[in-house]
């Protein structure tokens, strides 16, 4: 039955591209993809194009040709709202529609080897973002070669004419460089990438969130985002500002679509807590690479008042295959480096973050473990003290989400601030 589905979604999103050529944005890689669609999207918007982007988790072979269709969401086991999205997409074939964007921004999220190439089948971007290649669905792919190879695959699938995207930062996406045939475009923290910042400050007014000079086309742009920290705010809006500028916005156009930026629900934002505390909600997924983005910006975040502490609280990060056992305790001793005061851990191979914690001189006293949110939840909330700053990070099947929930000022909110606040989420 999947396969059927797959094959009528794949004809329909052909038929609907043809038949109106809108530009597609593609964008890939381990982390922050989805934080760079949403960037990009805004950014497109701003300068008053109609675009369209990938709505929740909808980027693999299902859900990138419900985005090319227009879907909010996947209809799931419901043969109702399947009929309704056939038949609203053969409508649109039938009859053009005059609302059809004109851009396109997809996430093409892959985890087996061959993923890539299928959603390739379906549609190659014009303009194709790769963010970074790190340890994340090692348990499939095997290794971070593999990995590479599939992502990058994206990037090689791009026209002469168009424009690869690529995280200098990252020393294995920018080899690529040297072996792409379309132009390519850099982005970095450091001078010597093609869109580039030098420093970055965390500002506290009118409230808390980052600000930066962004280097692009020879102007420095002063750009503020709130309500979030670290530096994986910048990254964004730099792969963003790359976006811009191949797609010939004007820097003014990039300025003030960057003015807007706000990251998806679960990316490392910034919301109250009870007992008059900061919640740096970073739920949406993990790794090891964005589990140490999250510590980096959770030190670089000032105390409310004095004598506030800094809590990491970190869920399993999964699908890491044979090397899990490093990888978590390599976290444990990022945290225990760090001015942390102190590690929960929940679920079950987060338990040797601790251990890594502890290996690295971290007290014994100021780590805990827990098998599930809920016993976390309660535990870090009888604790809290007032100008306390919490971090919340896990991969997505431990629903670290639900300890934010607990931990919120306003929990009647989560519906608008957290994620997987809908459908068969919220029953499981």
């Amino acid at each position: 039955m999947k396969k059927i589905l797959r094959f009528i979604l794949k004809i329909l999103a052909k038929l609907t591209l043809y038949r109106y050529r809108p530009v597609i944005i593609g964008i890939t890689g381990s982390v922050g993809k989805t934080s760079v669609k949403q960037a990009v999207a805004d950014l497109i918007s701003t300068s008053g194009r109609t675009v369209w982007h990938s709505q929740k988790n909808l980027n693999n072979e299902i859900g990138l040709p419900l985005t090319v269709l227009l879907a909010k969401d996947s209809a799931y086991r419901n043969l109702g709202l399947w009929l309704v999205i056939f038949t609203k997409s053969l409508g649109r074939l039938i009859k053009k529609d005059l609302y059809y964007p004109e851009f396109l921004v997809l996430e093409y999220g892959v985890d087996h080897p061959g993923d890539m190439d299928y959603l390739l089948t379906i549609v190659r971007p014009q303009v194709a973002v790769l963010t970074a290649v790190s340890a994340s669905h090692l348990e499939f792919m095997g290794s971070l070669a593999k990995i590479l190879e599939e992502k990058s695959k994206l990037l090689k699938a791009l026209p002469l004419d168009g424009t690869a995207i690529i995280n200098g930062e990252d020393e294995k996406v920018l080899s690529l460089k040297t072996v792409l045939k379309s132009r390519v475009l850099t982005y970095g923290q450091a001078a010597g990438f093609d869109i580039y910042t030098e420093s970055a400050a965390v500002t506290m007014k009118p409230s808390l969130g980052m600000s930066f000079k962004l280097a692009l086309q020879g102007n420095n742009l002063p750009i503020t985002v709130l309500g979030t920290v670290g530096s994986p705010v910048i990254l964004t809006a730099l792969a963003a500002a790359a976006v811009g500028q191949a797609l010939g916005f004007t820097n003014l156009q990039i300025l003030e679509g960057l003015e807007k930026l706000t990251l998806p629900a679960g990316r490392l934002r910034l919301l109250p807590g009870i007992k008059e505390t900061i919640l740096l909600d970073d739920t949406y997924n993990s790794s090891p690479r964005a589990a140490a983005a999250a510590l980096q910006a959770l030190v670089r975040l000032p105390l409310p008042k004095v004598g506030g502490r800094r809590w990491a609280v970190l869920g399993d990060m999964l699908e890491l295959g044979s090397q899990s056992e490093k990888l978590h305790s390599e976290v444990g001793q990022t945290v225990a480096n760090l001015a942390i005061d102190f590690l929960l851990t929940v679920g079950n191979e987060s338990r040797v973050i601790g251990h890594g914690a502890l290996a690295k001189g971290m007290d014994q006293d100021r780590i805990w473990h827990f098998a599930n949110v809920q016993e976390a939840g309660l535990f870090i909330q009888d604790r809290l003290n007032q100008g306390d700053v919490v971090l919340i990070k896990g991969s997505q099947g431990v629903r670290c989400e639900k300890i934010t929930k607990e931990l919120m000022a306003e929990p009647l909110k989560a519906g608008e601030l957290l994620v997987r606040q809908y459908g068969p989420w919220l029953n499981s």
